[in-house]
């Protein structure tokens, strides 16, 4: 697509972009319009989504963003693999008699009339850029069968016990069966748009389980015998020792797609057959790096007064929940909310979980002494504007963290409490003083994650009287609300779910709150204070979502139980 005068002048005025940065973007792309838009994107002048549709207006196409998009694998299927990398283009869905397919080139008469030949149907051509298409097709085109014939291809009496040396198995690692077997299991993964990958050594079979939406389930069984040249595999793969198998390790493996690179946090343990390697996928392929708040699902009474407390120029905030109850995605929303160009934010995590080119991100590394604690003292005299701290685990980083937030600071971070409320006195119980607690904390937002029923397949029903006296105020004669409830279907795998949607609660820190907490009272007291003010509690806002169809009262009540008991 070739890069026009007009197209600059279009995209200077939208991205608002400064003479010398886009002459340098212009040179760079050699007249070729999909890498200039590229460069725009990478440099955060405009994201993904307003680009990708700016483009299009120019071309009179639509846009349509295939990370964030639902494939139909019979429509996938219908295109063989290598036409759809030979032309750039993919099957998305079928609306009525058409196929839209994602293109780079949607205006190209002569390969919409070969893919419509092939298809034998109407097509309705989308624009979407070269990096979706190449990392759509490489992810969708993955199955449990590909995984299986790739596995039993191998000769498995050479990995049988006292056959294979180790000399023999590092050469063996590097082949391409075993490569295209390790890296299909992650593509995969990635299709089934899981969070975590289990590989399960048993007595006569290895299990590959995935964690999706939450929960785990069994995909795959592979021979026996494949259970330590995969699980060595991976660990070479994460800089791990292939010739220690009697200790626990952990790593890191960074895994390429033209899309974006993900990064997926790898933990080996010695079990009775073998070695069981869990790997959780940091990121999403599906989730554009820069977040917005304002597509997270977030209710107008949480939403609103969240910004308000990021709008400070210091002070404390917390997003507290358990590990995978989307803190980060919230975090870097937060972040994405108040960056500009203007002011420096500094990330200190472990790991980093999205790369951002905008921000500054340390990761920490205990083995050299880069701490949480050490970084935020070295952060604070790099004169930042905004902090994020990937944890509170200790009572130093705690007290820094705080009175970073007291000399003019912005501190994002998390905390592992049930809930908003109890976050206001953790910091005292892990010895951090009252006169520094109380000032500095300006708003906790507790959350949790809970299963988004499926739109091809979600059933509406009116739930009996006895169900719902049990969770809300409800007395003969005032009408039965509707709520939904999962059925399953092809387009859910049969569960009647797909992805996941937050629960939230926001506690903003008022005067009355803080005296509160500088004259110690209790969780209870602080809660009755918060009440008065109209705070609402994660089970509030999880049933107004499952009023609105987003998730199940049966959801909202599992991720909710143990906090209703205490």
């Amino acid at each position: 697509m070739e890069l026009t005068e007009s197209l600059i002048a279009h995209f200077q005025e939208k991205g608002e972009i400064p003479p010398i940065p886009l002459a340098g973007m212009i040179k760079a792309a050699q007249n070729d319009a999909l890498e200039f838009v590229q460069f725009i994107i990478q440099d955060n002048y405009l994201d993904r989504d307003t680009a990708g549709e700016l483009l299009a207006s120019q071309i009179n196409c639509t846009y349509v963003n295939l990370s964030k998009t639902l494939f139909q694998d019979k429509m996938v299927s219908l295109l063989p693999g290598e036409i759809a990398l030979r032309y750039h283009a993919i099957p998305i869905y079928r609306l009525g008699n058409a196929v839209t397919v994602g293109m780079i080139d949607p205006n190209n008469a002569k390969i919409v009339a070969l893919l419509e030949s092939l298809l034998m149907c109407t097509i309705s051509p989308v624009f979407c850029f070269r990096d979706e298409i190449d990392s759509a097709i490489k992810v969708n085109y993955q199955s449990a069968q590909n995984v299986g014939d790739l596995a039993t291809s191998f000769d498995l009496k050479i990995f049988q016990s006292g056959q294979l040396s180790d000399s023999s198995l590092v050469k063996l690692l590097d082949s391409k069966p075993l490569v295209d077997l390790s890296d299909s299991i992650i593509l995969l993964a990635l299709k089934e748009r899981a969070s975590d990958i289990h590989i399960e050594p048993k007595k006569n079979e290895v299990v590959i389980r995935f964690r999706i939406d939450g929960v785990l389930s069994d995909r795959l069984f592979l021979p026996v015998e494949m259970g330590m040249p995969l699980a060595s595999r991976y660990k070479i793969t994460a800089e791990m020792d292939i010739t220690e198998r009697r200790k626990p390790q952990d790593g890191k493996i960074s895994f390429a797609l033209p899309l974006k690179t993900l990064d997926l946090r790898v933990s080996c343990l010695p079990v009775v057959h073998g070695e069981k390697i869990v790997m959780r996928i940091l990121g999403s392929l599906y989730t554009s790096s820069i977040l917005n708040l304002d597509k997270l699902d977030f209710s107008p009474e949480v939403l609103k007064p969240l910004k308000s407390a990021l709008k400070h120029p210091q002070g404390i905030l917390f997003v507290t929940g358990p590990t995978g109850s989307g803190k980060s995605t919230s975090l870097y929303a937060a972040l994405n909310f108040i960056n500009t160009r203007d002011i420096n934010i500094i990330t200190i995590e472990d790991p980093v979980e999205y790369d951002v080119q905008s921000l500054n991100q340390v990761m920490v590394n205990n083995k050299v002494g880069r701490g949480f604690q050490e970084v935020l003292r070295s952060v604070l005299r790099q004169d930042p504007d905004a902090i994020l701290v990937g944890e509170i685990r200790d009572t130093e980083t705690a007290r820094i963290a705080a009175q970073a937030a007291l000399t003019g600071h912005l501190v994002l971070t998390t905390l592992h409490t049930n809930d908003a409320i109890q976050a206001t006195t953790r910091l005292l119980e892990m010895g951090v003083e009252r006169f520094i607690v109380a000032p500095a904390l300006i708003g906790v937002l507790g959350q949790r994650l809970v299963r988004r029923l499926c739109e091809y397949c979600k059933a509406d029903y009116q739930p009996e009287p006895d169900e719902l006296r049990l969770y809300f105020y409800w007395k003969e004669g005032i009408p039965i609300p509707t709520f939904y409830k999962s059925t399953g279907c092809d387009h859910c795998g049969k569960t009647g779910y797909s992805g996941r949607v937050g629960i939230h609660e926001f506690l903003k820190v008022t005067p009355q709150i803080r005296e509160a907490i500088l004259r110690g009272r209790d969780n209870n007291e602080i809660m009755s204070i918060a009440l008065q003010q109209g705070f609402h509690n994660l089970r509030y806002d999880g049933f107004k979502k499952a009023l609105r169809g987003l998730t199940s009262l049966e959801e909202v009540v599992r991720a909710t139980a143990t906090l209703e008991d205490e």
